[in-house]
């Protein structure tokens, strides 16, 4: 397989993961509501992210999507589990809120500025989730700059979804992001990355 088509299959594969596990949350909340339940807000979200994650997959490192998909050992496959799960019920949080009509920041035409914020978010969380992985070092002042691009990105979730309660689990996000940097670094059985003057980690409170 030519280096272009191995790209082009993994960011398929990426991009049906992600459709997978953000269209069955959203179709199960949304499915017995009227159409126009989701609005423009929802849908450009959602389009930026499956974009970014065709993205990933194609301009990544090219084993990485293989060897993600294959886990070895207990450990790999909770976190995969968890990373998806997580995932799933963090979108699905955003979507009863906004059915229940609980902690949301008001209705679109009331709160179409918090959409416009989510799209900014979002936008930035995809420029430094790809680039993070397709080409870290661009980003200098920055380490594991995809793994700050996911925060954006849920940060961008939530504000698209016009409701606030999602924002009160990014420090489980954070926990989570500790945990495999420390793996990452461990398993690379070298010090912590000495971080030179103007250079920040995304997760400051673990270091």
């Amino acid at each position: 397989m030519s280096v272009f088509l191995h790209r082009l299959t993994n960011g398929l594969i990426c991009l049906v993961l992600v459709v997978a596990f953000t269209a069955v949350p959203a179709f199960g909340v949304a499915k017995p509501l009227p159409i126009g339940f989701l609005t423009t807000a929802q849908f450009v979200f959602y389009f930026m992210v499956f974009l970014t994650a065709f993205a990933a997959g194609a301009l990544g490192p090219p084993a990485a999507v293989e060897r993600w998909l294959k886990p070895v050992g207990l450990s790999e496959w909770n976190e995969r589990i968890g990373f998806f799960t997580y995932g799933s019920l963090y979108l699905t949080s955003a979507l009863l809120c906004m059915r229940m009509k609980l902690a949301i920041f008001g209705t679109y035409d009331q709160a179409y500025l918090s959409a416009y914020v989510g799209w900014i978010l979002t936008a930035v969380g995809s420029y430094l989730f790809v680039i993070g992985l397709a080409a870290p070092k661009r980003i200098k002042k920055i380490t594991y700059p995809h793994y700050l691009g996911v925060i954006f990105l849920a940060s961008g979730l939530a504000f698209s979804h016009l409701t606030w309660f999602p924002l009160l689990a990014l420090p489980g996000i954070l926990v989570f992001m500790g945990w495999r940097i420390e793996k990452i670094e461990s398993a690379q059985e070298v010090e912590p990355v000495s971080l030179p003057a103007g250079v920040f980690r995304v997760i400051p409170f673990f270091y």
